[in-house]
């Protein structure tokens, strides 16, 4: 009995703790849902016409073709190497783990400027790359590393790869390394234990990482215009074009309500994505 009433007081007292962080909670969505709720209120002032606007500009589809193909590149190559360096964080340990923990955060201690002009003097014609590369004598002139697409790709990489990295390395914190072992006692090489053990078993992260870095990389602004040319603009540059150039916020508005929809989607389809691995 006194138990019963010592649970019931403490889910009083929880009700309570509840109840005193409503107005904090309330805040926070109202600064939240309000941008939203002005943003949708332009997309729509003047009825749907604002989305037919720009759903049937050219731009937009090339716009569009730019945004998937950069940020399902970068997704996979920023997934591919954080699933390495946290695999690398995983296996080392002491004061090793903290040398490769210090190199995946060093991106998130710089501010993307600059991040993004240090790679501009690494590869414009005159950089270090072309220059070192010219110097081995492996080229005459010099490579179109800068303003293009692969220019974006870097610099998004760069920027998006500690969001990889931790998502990853938290699944394989809950491995139980005993599972290695057996596999490995077992006979199986080093790829099948890999390839049947240690990335069943991680692929939550991978998912996790993936929509976060797809979502991240889509709204990229900066490292497009500093890196890349007029022919990789994206969506974000898009709507800074309909709101600064043509000065037509409804249209911009409109397209902003587009991506928060899409990225609505990919949330949604990550939900139904199995949390659990096969072995769980």
């Amino acid at each position: 009995m006194n138990d019963v009433v010592l649970r019931s007081g403490g889910m009083r007292r929880l009700g309570r703790q509840e109840w005193m962080l409503a107005p904090v909670i309330m805040l926070y969505g109202a600064l939240f849902l309000l941008p939203i709720v002005i943003v949708f209120r332009m997309a729509t002032e003047k009825g749907f016409s604002s989305f037919e606007t720009v759903l049937s500009s050219p731009v937009f589809l090339r716009v569009v073709d730019n945004t998937l193909t950069i940020s399902l590149t970068t997704t996979c190559l920023t997934v591919f190497l954080g699933y390495i360096l946290a695999a690398l964080l995983w296996k080392t340990e002491g004061s090793k783990r903290v040398v490769v923990l210090g190199f995946v955060l060093l991106p998130f201690w710089t501010s993307v400027l600059i991040k993004n002009f240090a790679w501009t003097f690494l590869l414009q014609d005159n950089g270090v790359i072309n220059t070192a590369l010219r110097s081995l004598g492996i080229i005459d002139g010099s490579l179109p590393l800068l303003h293009n697409r692969f220019a974006v790709i870097v610099g998004m990489v760069h920027y998006s790869l500690p969001y990889a990295v931790f998502p990853i390395y938290t699944s394989m914190l809950a491995i139980d390394t005993r599972l290695e072992r057996a596999a490995r006692s077992l006979g199986a090489s080093l790829f099948s234990t890999f390839w049947h053990v240690t990335l069943p078993l991680t692929r939550p992260g991978v998912y996790a990482a993936s929509l976060l870095i797809f979502i991240v990389a889509s709204s990229f602004y900066v490292t497009p215009v500093i890196l890349g040319g007029p022919r990789q603009m994206m969506i974000a540059n898009l709507v800074d074009y309909y709101t600064h150039t043509l000065v037509d916020f409804s249209a911009g508005a409109a397209l902003s309500v587009i991506i928060l929809a899409a990225a609505i989607v990919l949330i949604a389809i990550y939900q139904f994505l199995p949390k659990e691995t096969q072995h769980g």
